[in-house]
């Protein structure tokens, strides 16, 4: 402090003996210098009072006191000038933070469907509301050539979601040479999320397993919106559920395993709430709107295409308002 005390003395002191740009320019430049030092304005203010006192200069009492009036304005300054920098630091770090997960959640996510069972086309589509999902879809190619396709819905948002979504990954890529059924799957990571997600964070899950030796579905699900499946030959829906509690909640719930044989053309969507949601007290809580994108769509297209349908019909019939993660999965049998 001696030393800013002592250059503030002289480019000041200049000033008033020769006021100009120079010594102008080295007070502004002095002023980044003692923000980088941290130096609170109200010991710059003090620091002016008393080299004018020190170098002779009489100030009058009506001047005293409106540096002491000054001075009272300057502490508050400073300690709300002081607390803004700590938030936007804190806002730096949490923005650094916030895109390591961005980019760690992005490699969650498979690319693109791998063509290895040939008797299904699969379609998906995830899109955030924010930045961050919590939204997460998979599939993994079990042991015996069984297909495992999930859609799960992170109650939380943000770093803990995202940690809990990779959590999930990783654990079922170690369940890729297990043939555990569906519900036992759901109860394998129950268990794994009650250990050691956050206590805020749950996780709704719907999870299927595809056997192409004999075209069935079997499907389980932990407090999930049921799917929704078309049978192409009586062009007719229905809406597959199972009980079971959503995932983090309780070590001894029991989740229920059904199953469906497909035939050619038919279909399963795997979706989460945030599609399925409409605003307004009369808008009906179901699949409905699925239906009615599904009703204009044409069938005999790849699945991705009318993914793609489904979702463009969703978000205009919501006005292009994204208050949700909308996430559509599609399972068709060729």
């Amino acid at each position: 402090m001696k030393q800013v005390k002592e250059y503030y003395e002289k480019i000041m002191l200049h000033y008033l003996q020769n006021p100009g740009e120079h010594q102008l320019y080295a007070g502004q430049q002095l002023s980044k210098s003692l923000i980088e030092k941290d130096i609170p304005p109200e010991d710059i203010l003090g620091l002016h009072i008393s080299i004018m006192k020190e170098s002779g200069h009489v100030l009058s009492e009506e001047w005293e006191r409106s540096f002491q009036f000054l001075m009272e304005i300057m502490v508050s300054f400073g300690m709300a000038y002081q607390e803004r920098q700590s938030l936007r630091l804190k806002k730096k770090q949490l923005e650094s933070e916030i895109n390591v997960a961005i980019s760690m959640q992005k490699k969650l996510y498979p690319p693109t469907f791998d063509d290895e069972f040939h008797d299904l086309d699969v379609g998906f589509i995830s899109t955030p509301a924010r930045e961050m999902s919590g939204d997460f879809y998979y599939y993994t190619n079990h042991s015996k050539n069984k297909l495992g396709i999930l859609v799960a819905d992170i109650v939380g948002k943000g770093i803990p979601a995202a940690l809990c979504m990779s959590m999930i990954k990783y654990a079922m890529d170690t369940l890729e040479n297990d043939v555990k059924p569906a519900n036992m799957i759901l109860d394998y990571l129950n268990r794994l999320v009650l250990k050691n997600a956050d206590p805020s964070l749950f996780v709704t899950m719907f999870y299927t397993i595809y056997d192409p030796l004999t075209s069935v579905l079997t499907y389980s699900s932990a407090g999930h919106e049921p799917a929704l499946y078309y049978h192409a030959r009586s062009k007719k829906y229905a809406d597959l559920n199972t009980r079971g509690l959503i995932l983090g909640v309780d070590a001894n719930v029991k989740y229920e395993e059904k199953a469906i044989s497909l035939e050619s053309d038919d279909f399963v969507v795997l979706y989460t709430d945030g599609v399925t949601e409409r605003k307004g007290s009369e808008a009906p809580d179901d699949n409905s709107i699925l239906r009615e994108a599904l009703s204009t769509a044409d069938l005999s297209l790849p699945a991705q295409d009318i993914v793609n349908h489904m979702y463009q019909y969703v978000i205009r019939e919501k006005d292009y308002q994204l208050d949700d993660d909308h996430t559509i999965v599609m399972i068709r049998k060729k």
